[in-house]
């Protein structure tokens, strides 16, 4: 007899094959984008990447038309500089919150771009500041105006 609602059932675990994990491009792309982004990751070569939030993006500052270097300054102390050549459609990107990744060039895992005019990033350099701004208090007197006991107010 044949079971109407066998199309219905659930397959057996081993017939289900798993996914192949995703993988990675073969050719070295600067940047990504997509239309909806909610974090920025940053892929250094030799070190940890890091993922921060689009809303903690306060200003984007970068070299005009030219294209060889931007910074990029967070609400938490965090400063990422960029240097490359042809990046001005990943500032753009950045601008419009839809870059999804950069990533520095790391010759161990890729060939050398053939294409001379698309956005290549030579070196990313993090900053973190510890502690927040200077522990200096802001209205303290100098250092001459202790030696000399005045004060401006």
């Amino acid at each position: 007899m044949n079971d109407p609602l066998a199309q219905y059932r659930k397959k057996p675990a081993a017939t289900v094959s798993e996914p192949p994990p995703p993988k990675e491009p073969d050719e070295y792309m600067a940047f990504d984008a997509k239309d909806k982004v909610d974090r920025l990751q940053i892929r250094q070569a030799n070190a940890q990447a890091r993922s921060p939030s689009y809303g903690y993006l306060l200003d984007v500052a970068y070299d005009g038309p030219y294209g060889t270097n931007f910074v990029l300054y967070y609400s938490f102390m965090m400063i990422v500089r960029v240097e490359g050549r042809n990046l001005q459609p990943l500032i753009m990107a950045l601008q419009m919150g839809t870059a999804e990744f950069i990533q520095e060039y790391d010759p161990e895992r890729w060939s050398m771009p053939k294409d001379s005019k698309a956005p290549f990033i030579e070196s990313i350099k993090i900053a973190i500041e510890q502690g927040g701004p200077s522990s200096e208090p802001q209205g303290g007197k100098s250092s001459k105006e202790k030696e000399l006991g005045r004060s401006l107010h």
